[in-house]
């Protein structure tokens, strides 16, 4: 009764092998994605650390323009200006 049932059961075990090399693959495969992905993500939170390194620069500038008296700023442009000309 046995010798009906072994081809079939070493089919089956021929095709679990088949299988557990495949899901072995597909795993491999996904931790080499979630180290992509981890990688990726510290590529974006420093981007966005500089982004806001620049954005904090910018408003600090912005703040010391927004000092100047109306009155330099204008003589500055003015000169700017002329400069402008000259060249």
């Amino acid at each position: 009764m046995l010798k009906k049932w072994f081809p079939q059961m070493e089919n089956f075990s021929g095709q679990l092998k088949k299988y557990k090399v495949t899901i072995n693959d597909l795993l491999a495969e996904n931790k080499k994605l979630e180290a992509r992905a981890k990688a990726s993500e510290k590529g974006k939170m420093k981007d966005t650390m500089e982004w806001a390194k620049l954005k904090s620069e910018l408003d600090d500038m912005k703040r010391l323009v927004d000092r100047i008296p109306p009155e330099i700023l204008a003589e500055l442009k003015r000169q700017q200006r002329q400069y402008g000309k000259e060249r």
